[in-house]
């Protein structure tokens, strides 16, 4: 039988998107609910973002917020932390935490015939923690031997000593979130239990659901849950901005044995606040965020350094990154990094309008795909309340993307990427690198063991 052959239809233009819209109401004492119907999403998502910025550690506890969060659900004033699980798993529920620099997260998926009670548990470990003595001294163990863990992992070092050498030593982010041996050591039951009445409360909490509504109340649900919340917190401590260090520098991390070489170059950049947050995102996806990008075409595809690398800008609250990371073979780490810094300035030479057409299609076009499910509608809103932005900030971005031409891609990135300065860290074998460091004229070389 013989295949007629045909020519394909052309492809059509994109329908029109946008972010899904919210109805929101309040609870009976205030806290803001913001619900996304999202039909056909029989799995939904109540998430719980409590305005939490670290900076309210005591320097000397940090990481007491993570404990805190941890042991949210290990027992509360209604259940033992067995009973907990239990209930959970009885409503096909998973529950999640997450602590961001200026918030704390806490989420539930679970099928929207067992919405109702499901709430009533997020509700009940949220409001009503025990913080008993030995699930605290259990979560403290388990983060020191998570910190040992991390210290082996080549990345997470470099990210630790990347956050140590940008910011300066008074500014919170210049140190783990999570905290150290010597401020999680020191945690208690009762220390946790201060910071929790200390800080969250129904007054610093918006909430979110995420799935489809058809027939059921989520907002009387919420209520019923939520809506007689009280605690002792005092008002939100405003974040202040950070200090960054500047000029050029380099970091070497001795991590012996290495085969490979952690790299992460980077420096100051933009938060949601800068009108140049879209511009920012479209020339980091020209420079570094795809496989297609400049740094891969050359380190990846034509030198063969790596299995490739990514850059991004990225931002908490208030003050963003530039960073560039990947993992190099040793014996090549000073021409990866040569290479590297060059792609990057050149970069502030200029982008081209096929480069910047391109990255625009790909962060608008991938959008739908993005925020398809209940549970990534509720992450972004919940981030976009913690960064300080409007609910609906998706579509603002998305909009300044499309807006976005090659000359507001290139000064954008040029306002940050190496203006003042870059901070190049690597992790790897120090006997092995250093050599290969000598005449990148970065400024005098710090080590660390």
């Amino acid at each position: 039988m013989n295949q007629v052959l045909t020519t394909p239809p052309p492809v059509g233009a994109p329908r029109p998107w946008k972010f899904p819209d919210a109805t929101t109401t309040r609870t009976s004492v205030g806290t803001p609910v913001h619900v996304f119907d999202r039909p056909g999403q029989y799995v939904a998502t109540v998430r719980v973002t409590i305005a939490m910025p670290l900076i309210a550690e005591p320097r000397e506890l940090e990481g007491v917020a993570t404990i805190m969060s941890r042991t949210l659900d290990e027992g509360t004033e209604l259940h033992s932390a067995n009973e907990f699980a239990a209930a959970l798993e009885r409503h096909g529920a998973a529950y999640g935490v997450d602590v961001s620099s200026d918030a704390l997260h806490v989420e539930i998926s679970v099928p929207v015939s067992h919405l109702a009670p499901a709430v009533q548990l997020l509700a009940e470990a949220i409001t009503r923690p025990a913080f008993n003595q030995a699930d605290v001294g259990r979560h403290v163990t388990i983060r020191l031997g998570e910190i040992n863990q991390e210290r082996a992992n080549a990345g997470y070092r470099a990210r630790e000593a990347f956050a140590a050498h940008l910011f300066d030593p008074s500014t919170r982010r210049s140190r783990p979130t999570a905290g150290t041996p010597d401020t999680i050591r020191p945690l208690t039951n009762v220390a946790v239990a201060d910071f929790y009445h200390k800080n969250i409360g129904p007054e610093r909490a918006e909430i979110l659901f995420a799935g489809d509504a058809t027939g059921v109340d989520v907002a009387a649900i919420i209520d019923e849950a939520f809506g007689s919340w009280s605690s002792e917190a005092a008002p939100t401590v405003e974040t202040p901005e950070p200090i960054y260090l500047p000029g050029n520098r380099v970091v070497l991390v001795d991590r012996p044995g290495s085969v490979q070489s952690q790299l992460l170059i980077g420096c100051a950049g933009p938060d949601r606040r800068d009108p140049a947050w879209g511009a920012a995102a479209v020339a980091n996806h020209v420079v570094g965020g795809t496989i297609t990008s400049r740094v891969d075409t050359v380190l990846r595809e034509e030198k063969g350094y790596t299995y490739g690398t990514r850059t991004s800008f990225a931002a908490p609250r208030k003050g963003g990154t530039f960073s560039l990371g990947g993992a190099v073979r040793t014996e090549v780490t000073g021409a990866a990094i040569g290479d590297a810094l060059r792609i990057l300035r050149e970069a502030r030479d200029g982008l081209t309008e096929q480069e910047v057409q391109e990255a625009k299609d790909s962060l608008i076009r991938t959008a739908p795909l993005r925020y398809e499910q209940a549970d990534s509608v509720a992450q972004q809103v919940g981030s976009n309340i913690a960064n300080g932005v409007p609910i609906d900030f998706a579509d603002t971005y998305l909009t300044t993307i499309a807006a976005t031409t090659a000359e507001a891609a290139t000064e954008a990135y040029r306002r940050y990427v190496g203006t003042d300065g870059l901070l190049v860290v690597v992790v790897g074998e120090a006997k092995d690198v250093r050599p290969q460091l000598e005449g990148l004229d970065l400024g005098d070389l710090i080590e660390l063991s």
